[in-house]
């Protein structure tokens, strides 16, 4: 069975049981939020991503989110297939790769308590489940509880009730080093997580004060399942405290929580005025519109309810990060605390986020649809760059080594040819020349291998791990920052970066008509192979990066051969065998295995290095060729079911590409003001469109960027023959 297509009864089963968790009430008239369903893509695990996402209730980029925990407080969180839940927690992961921080949990059960998560779990009932962005209700029936709680961007607040006992349990836990403390006197809690993988500097945590609406009758501490009774105050690892409330004549307790990187008396500032005293409901509303006044600048008319689920599903995913890491002040202002140099500094910060994955899809959406949101994300970057020195490459939720290329830059090009300057361009300029031109980093900021790029046109793929893959994002980030040099009136800079941008050529070879490693000395690579993954590459083979060149499509033509060459490469890509040598890597990695999955031969929608290239058929003239194989990439790798993704979501960026298929600009070429390849931002522009796919996509989609202005964008894609244009 193809594990991206799931036998009829059982995929009609699991999208009859998320469609149940849409509220009666959006039924009959569905707001956009509504049919957004946070469990969609969670059913994933180590060798195959459906997603690699856990349900996450949060504010639209809100500093904490909060997820069930099914399996483990990091990495695969949560797993729809799993048979249990034992924890929830406050969560900061974006990825279950790059691994959680400032983490910390709490769970409802009654008896006797129990810190193990495995021997107190209850067992999680998806009939008994309600997921939104907003809110999140679970029955436990092995406890007799039911809970509800809904989340601002720095806090939230539960809702519990009991059956009628004297051991009515609330544990909170922390995972990793930290602290827990109780005052009887105020019943409230505080504690801090410092729990992280890399990414941050000085005295980092994640502080939480939690307030109770009720004392406890009996509270203590558990560590290594010993019990302590009247313990107030733990400093060890993985430490446990427990608060028992007699429920005999009251069964419901609620509860609030607040957090902050900045300090506790900030998380208490949070919770005051995030939530204060408002109780669940409201806060619930409250965060229900905040998504929905996102959500619904984009409107489409779609054919069926799956259709629009699975839309609006992808644009909530696409609004989850980067994560906010700003807090406010209490005169106003922004503040935040710096994972790049541990300090507090005025201003907006943002965390994670890998650019490697969003710059391609997110980030144009960002600007085309949000663009304040896109303009207060650079803004933030620009301030990881004053206190770190560079821009992040993944920023979780300071600088991790991971992945290739200074996307930012991308970024930062993209904003610029939408016309959104709020904010420092000059600095910005400062930040992006330094990844061109300074070989001094290179791990996680910089360019590894920068010198000899510049120095002879090309990484070495003998002196520097997936050289090729390397040289190819340097000449597009090279092709961007000349796009905001020439922004600044720098003609020599523009000039010398547009040189630059053209080093893609150096890693062609004509003989096998692909893109290859290269050697210091010149010499390419041995023992060529293009479905070879891994060596010059990275998380793919020459297949998908022979077509890495999004600044200069006529040049690769040039390069493969004309028009007609360049189409029979792209048909050549969909008919070849979607086979696979694990080369470098060892091993079977869970990205191969999704690339056969999608059955479109060496096409891996799965992972992003191919994300651009149906689009490309319009380039050399043959826009109706993509048609198909758009259609076939919407209606059979995305889907609004547990399994809804054919890879990892990556922060949005799987997403966004649904959201944005029908506009060819953005996955053609981010940071291009104009294109042939399909409507852009301007009402007016004329572009070449392929048939669009019949799906949520196909339908006409109307964005409102400006909701203040009332000014409006309208795509309306339809089918053309070959040669022809549409208008939009």
């Amino acid at each position: 069975m193809n594990p991206l297509n799931p036998a009829p009864a059982i995929a009609t089963a699991l999208i009859l049981v998320l469609t149940a968790c849409i509220p009666p009430s959006a039924l009959a008239a569905p707001e956009p939020v509504d049919l957004a369903n946070p469990l969609i893509g969670t059913h994933s695990e180590f060798a195959f991503s459906h997603g690699n996402v856990y349900p996450a209730i949060a504010a639209p980029m809100g500093m904490t989110a909060w997820t069930p925990i099914t399996t483990s407080p990091s990495g695969w969180i949560y797993q729809y297939q799993a048979e249990t839940v034992s924890a929830m927690k406050a969560t900061h992961q974006p990825c279950p790769w790059l691994g959680d921080y400032g983490d910390f949990g709490f769970f409802l059960t009654t008896g006797p308590v129990e810190a193990d998560p495995q021997k107190r779990a209850a067992k999680l009932d998806h009939t008994k489940e309600s997921a939104h962005p907003y809110r999140y209700d679970l029955a436990l029936d092995r406890y007799g509880i039911d809970f509800s709680l809904a989340p601002t961007s720095r806090s939230c607040i539960v809702n519990a009730s009991y059956p009628t006992t004297e051991d009515a349990n609330l544990l909170f836990e922390i995972y990793g080093p930290g602290e827990l403390h109780f005052d009887p006197a105020t019943s409230s809690a505080w504690g801090v997580a410092r729990r992280n993988h890399g990414g941050v500097a000085g005295d980092f945590g994640c502080y939480f004060i939690v307030e109770f609406n009720r004392q406890p009758s009996r509270f203590g501490s558990m560590q290594n399942s010993a019990v302590k009774v009247g313990t107030t105050d733990l400093a060890d690892p993985n430490a446990t405290l427990y608060f028992q409330f007699d429920t005999s004549t009251d069964q419901q307790l609620s509860f609030k929580i607040g957090t902050s990187f900045i300090s506790l008396e900030q998380a208490r500032y949070n919770l005051s005025r995030e939530i204060g005293d408002a109780p669940l409901d409201e806060i619930a509303t409250r965060t229900r519109k905040a998504w929905n006044d996102l959500l619904k600048r984009i409107r489409i008319t779609s054919e069926t309810p799956e259709q629009a689920i699975t839309f609006y599903t992808m644009l909530y995913r696409s609004l989850l990060f980067p994560r906010t890491l700003h807090e406010p002040t209490s005169k106003g202002g922004l503040h935040h605390y710096s994972p790049y140099d541990g300090r507090v500094h005025p201003g907006e910060m943002f965390a994670d986020n890998g650019f490697w994955d969003t710059f391609r899809a997110v980030y144009p959406l960002l600007n085309l649809v949000y663009p304040e949101i896109g303009a207060a994300t650079i803004r933030g970057w620009i301030n990881a760059y004053r206190e770190g020195g560079w821009f992040p490459k993944w920023a979780s939720p300071g600088y991790r080594d991971c992945m290739i290329g200074t996307h930012v830059d991308a970024l930062i090009a993209d904003a610029v040819a939408k016309d959104i300057r709020d904010f420092d361009l000059e600095t910005a300029y400062l930040a992006c020349r330094k990844d061109a031109t300074d070989p001094s980093a290179g791990g996680a900021f910089g360019r590894a291998g920068l010198q000899h790029y510049l120095d002879h046109g090309y990484v070495a793929t003998d002196q520097v791990r997936e050289a090729t893959a390397r040289t190819l994002e340097f000449a597009y980030d090279d092709w961007c920052v000349a796009q905001v040099a020439n922004a600044l009136g720098k003609e020599a800079d523009a000039k010398r970066f547009y040189q630059q941008s053209l080093h893609y050529r150096n890693v062609f070879d004509p003989e096998v008509g692909f893109m290859r490693g290269r050697l210091a000395n010149g010499d390419w690579r041995p023992d060529f192979d293009p479905t070879e993954w891994g060596g010059p590459f990275t998380e793919g083979s020459s297949w998908h990066y022979s077509w890495s060149v999004l600044h200069d499509v006529q040049g690769l033509i040039n390069l493969i051969g004309g028009d007609a060459a360049f189409v029979a490469k792209l048909d050549q890509l969909l008919a070849t065998p979607p086979e696979f040598k694990v080369g470098t890597y060892g091993t079977v990695i869970h990205e191969m295995q999704e690339m056969v999955a999608c059955n479109m031969g060496q096409y891996a929608h799965g992972n992003e290095p191919v994300h651009h290239v149906l689009y490309l058929y319009a380039f050399a003239g043959a826009p109706w060729k993509a048609a198909p194989h758009i259609r076939k990439v919407v209606d059979t790798l995305y889907n609004p079911s547990p399994k809804g993704y054919c890879g990892d979501e990556d922060n949005g960026q799987m997403s966004a590409w649904y959201i944005s298929a029908p506009s060819a600009s953005t996955r053609s070429h981010p940071a291009r003001p104009n294109t042939s390849s399909g409507p852009h931002a301007s009402p007016a522009s004329r572009s070449t469109w392929p048939t669009a796919p019949p799906s949520s996509s196909t339908h006409p989609i109307t964005t409102h960027p400006h909701p203040s202005s009332g000014a409006s964008l309208s795509i309306k894609p339809s089918s053309i023959a070959p040669g022809s244009t549409t208008q939009s």
